[in-house]
């Protein structure tokens, strides 16, 4: 009713009371309600002015420009404001708050679902979100790793700085170990270091996260892509991780593990003992009713490594990134397999672990363990023995040692031994040539001689791309046996070496 229809309703009133002067003879009269009648006559019925500038006050008066800052520059969400403001003396409720908060940030359209139901213990689910946080005073992006059980929404939450499939399977294993079991099935979208979608028919998984999932017990299944609804448990909860757990702290930590403790209080404090608003029940509580239907965890506890191939070298040590760590002399030339995790380096030969060393903090090292050293030198004979014996092959021979210790230093007994050998197999004369060949070039070492009794091309300096291969190894051997390397002229040699004999060359050397 406007305010012209009520004002004619009130000069009726007073003038049909006025010639009556009966309340009741006026309702019958002008069919009307007796209360209208009555609040007429008192004067009740008249047109609210208009409200005044000023309102009501309220208990949030106070606080509303810290409620403005906290929600319009630090992003707060009203759980926190209420959290913030209530250590400043605010006594109120919550929905008079969310009532203001809306007039500061409206909400966001509601987008249309669908409820997906999980039975208990059948599913888990995986993923990854950065965040850029503060740490100490340098900003970096970490990783926050999330595994949620979606029929208790129980949810674990860990913070590393990179995605490797090796960090992923120990998050896995610390996670499992905080839920107290293992789910029937995992599910991804499509990260590499699990799998991807090839095709709409065809799904590539990882095989070493394949056999981690087969040795735990689960099965491993990625999410269609377009429809991310069926990850919404796991998705869904890291806008409250940003908005809860980390603006908490307003994205500022000490260092990596002030930030890992942060995320472990904020699971076991905040996000698994509220009340859920989908379950309406606490997390914590579901979690007790689903961990009996769980895979029981293994008693057996995989520590997750690095896995390397290297062949074990001469110098009975393999190679890692730029240091080299020993094994038993015994498996030099066989394959092993280097295991590496965060506090040690396993190195693994024929099924077995030959040697365990803690990493290198230096780089460009060598690494022997006294046993390993013991043992050469148990299969080695002593630096004079071998010197002696050595010496003995002729002048040619002192002259290569002489150059061999200035190069070599202490490793001039690994070379000596090698040297020593060859002459068993193929005579002392055909080493002595070759040693001399070796020295004149300055290749004072054991895979120098080698490779002149093998027949190959010395690499020297200075030696001009494409010269002349050197002739077949028996002609070579030949030669070498027949040469008298002390009394004879080395140009003989070279001439040998560059496809040239006495047939095919005139008194000067020259080439006809």
């Amino acid at each position: 009713m406007t305010d012209k229809e009520r004002d004619g309703r009130r000069r009726r009133i007073l003038e049909e009371y006025a010639r009556c002067g009966s309340i009741r003879e006026t309702v019958r009269r002008l069919k009307t309600s007796i209360h209208v009648v009555r609040k007429v006559l008192r004067g009740q019925d008249r047109t609210k002015a208009p409200a005044q500038a000023g309102r009501r006050s309220s208990l949030l008066d106070p606080y509303r420009p810290i409620i403005q800052r906290l929600v319009a520059e630090d992003g707060l969400t009203g759980v926190l404001v209420l959290e913030e403001i209530r250590t400043l003396g605010y006594r109120g409720g919550y929905s008079i708050l969310k009532e203001c908060i809306r007039t500061v940030r409206p909400s966001p359209k509601i987008k249309v679902t669908t409820v997906i139901e999980h039975p208990p213990g059948a599913e888990g689910q995986v993923d990854w979100s950065p965040y850029t946080v503060t740490l100490g005073v340098d900003q970096i992006v970490v990783h926050c790793f999330s595994l949620v059980l979606p029929f208790s929404r129980f949810m674990v939450i860990l913070f590393v700085l990179d995605e490797k499939l090796d960090t992923l399977i120990a998050l896995h294993e610390e996670a499992f170990s905080v839920v107290g079991g293992i789910p029937k099935v995992m599910t991804y979208d499509n990260m590499t270091t699990v799998g991807r979608h090839e095709s709409k028919e065809t799904i590539w998984l990882n095989p070493r996260f394949e056999q981690y999932a087969r040795e735990r017990g689960f099965d491993v299944a990625l999410i269609s892509p377009g429809r991310p609804n069926e990850h919404a448990s796991v998705e869904r909860p890291f806008h409250y991780i940003e908005n809860n757990c980390l603006r908490r702290r307003r994205f500022r930590f000490a260092d990596m593990e002030d930030l890992r403790q942060h995320g472990r209080w904020w699971c076991d404090n905040v996000a698994n003992v509220r009340v859920h608003g989908t379950t309406r029940e606490r997390p914590c509580d579901r979690l007790l009713r689903e961990r009996p239907l769980l895979l029981p965890l293994s008693s057996h506890r995989l520590e997750p490594c690095r896995v390397l191939t290297r062949k074990v070298g001469t110098d009975f040590c393999v190679a890692v990134e730029t240091n080299r760590y020993s094994v038993p002399p015994k498996h030099v030339g066989q394959m092993s397999t280097i295991r590496l995790h965060d506090d040690r380096l396993e190195i693994v030969v024929a099924g077995e672990v030959a040697a365990v060393h803690a990493p290198g903090r230096e780089q460009h090292r060598r690494y022997v363990l006294p046993e390993h050293e013991d043992a050469f030198k148990r299969v080695t004979p002593s630096r004079r023995l071998l010197e002696q014996a050595f010496l003995r092959l002729g002048p040619a021979a002192t002259r290569f040692y002489e150059g061999l210790c200035a190069q070599r230093g202490r490793g001039a007994g690994y070379h000596l031994q090698r040297i020593l050998k060859m002459a068993d197999r193929h005579g002392s004369s055909v080493v002595t040539a070759a040693l001399a060949h070796a020295a004149r070039f300055g290749n004072y070492s054991a895979d120098a001689v080698a490779r002149v009794i093998a027949g190959k091309q010395m690499r020297v300096r200075g030696m001009e791309p494409g010269a002349p291969l050197p002739p077949p190894p028996e002609r070579v051997r030949r030669w070498l046996e027949g040469m008298d390397v002390d009394s004879g002229d080395l140009a003989d040699y070279d001439r040998i070496i560059d496809g040239r004999d006495g047939k095919g060359g005139n008194d000067d050397g020259k080439t006809r």
